[in-house]
């Protein structure tokens, strides 16, 4: 069997199910929809993107995921937004 190709980028993929995932550790897309104030055609969006693009959006979804949890809300806020999980240490 052939191994696989790389992506051609230097970093890594987002998994496409990320967004379905916070989707429901948020509660479901209604309440996700009433808690983030967005359309459902925007959640819909994001979810088949796999990235959210609304800056907003992403802070206050990780805030609902995670209360109290700075770092957490950290990392959950940059794979959202398709970021690395946790920013590179020099």
């Amino acid at each position: 069997m052939p191994r696989r190709r790389q992506n051609g980028r230097n970093r890594p993929r987002t998994p496409p199910y990320l967004v379905y995932r916070t989707i429901q550790a948020t509660g479901g897309p209604t309440a996700t929809i009433k808690a983030l104030e967005v359309s459902l055609a925007t959640l819909v969006r994001w979810r088949r993107a796999g990235v959210v693009s609304d800056a907003r959006g992403v802070l206050v979804w990780a805030a609902l995921v995670h209360p109290g949890a700075a770092e957490a809300q950290l990392r959950l806020a940059r794979r959202l937004a398709g970021l690395p999980g946790a920013p590179t240490r020099r």
